[in-house]
């Protein structure tokens, strides 16, 4: 059942959707990167080449069965848009095609934490596959809350792998953190509840294995994400948020032929989510 919430609004932040019941979101990303060699000195040298993507998706759930405190969810993208290109040149467009919008079925429990049957997110969106802002948002505290209560939770944070493939250069490991959520405040509504939520969270630094120009590589990288999302009762999802990345990288490799390269990588990623009728 949904959360009750008494003054001076404290209560249980819990998913429970109803069985049958339908939700979908629209996540819109954009990303830019930007790669610069650096020197002997590890000092940047030269210019920088950048590219930029943008995505639009459509996310749909559908609750197939439940317990008390369990929920099998069917997730799906229903659409799928994503945009490229390097500086000065034209975009590049893709869409999903429709043998690839097969359904992925999982169980949650009513923290969102997956039990089964995958990880939680779907990799299919090049942009939005890491941010805060997604269908799925972040854990429930699972336990009674009022405004100003704090919670951690765990999230992988994975780069945008298409976005560096303009520059041919990817990061094959997500970025595992933990990010503070905070309830700002609780809005009763007539048939909703809406919970403010606010999201903080460093990422790194670490070394991660990556590639540069089809050589292997390491980058050691660093960033910080942040969100703002709203949960809602009648949903029983986040109905709306919006996160900003940024992840700064230090890429080392060595060439067959000996030839060292070393350069600095930025990414920068927002997205939005908004549930749809």
């Amino acid at each position: 059942m949904a959360p009750a919430w008494q003054a001076p609004g404290r209560g249980t932040l819990a998913y429970a959707p109803r069985v049958g019941a339908l939700v979908r979101t629209i996540t819109r990303s954009n990303g830019t990167i930007a790669l610069r060699a650096l020197d002997a000195a590890v000092q940047p040298v030269g210019d920088s080449v950048t590219g930029e993507m943008r995505s639009w998706a459509g996310i749909t759930r559908r609750i197939l069965e439940g317990t008390d405190t369990t929920r099998v969810v069917e997730v799906s993208y229903d659409s799928l848009k994503t945009q490229s290109r390097l500086a000065g040149q034209q975009w590049k467009e893709s869409a999903l095609a429709a043998a690839d919008q097969a359904a992925l079925s999982l169980t949650l429990d009513d923290q969102l934490h997956s039990l089964a049957g995958g990880s939680g997110g779907l990799a299919a969106d090049p942009v939005a596959g890491g941010g805060i802002a997604s269908w799925r948002g972040v854990a429930l505290p699972g336990h009674p809350v009022s405004p100003g209560a704090m919670w951690v939770v765990q999230t992988g944070y994975h780069l945008p792998t298409q976005l560096g493939d303009l520059l041919d250069v990817s990061v094959h490991d997500s970025i595992i953190a933990n990010a503070t959520v905070q309830l700002d405040s609780v809005v009763p509504q007539v048939r909703d509840t809406l919970m403010y939520l606010t999201v903080r969270e460093t990422l790194g630094p670490i070394n991660l294995p990556a590639t540069d120009a089809g050589t292997a590589a390491t980058v050691e990288l660093a960033g910080s994400q942040a969100a703002t999302l709203v949960w809602s009762t009648g949903w029983n999802a986040f109905g709306s948020g919006a996160s900003q990345a940024r992840v700064v990288g230090r890429l080392r490799s060595v060439a067959a032929d000996g030839t060292a390269r070393a350069s600095q990588i930025t990414w920068n990623i927002s997205t939005t989510l908004q549930v749809r009728l």
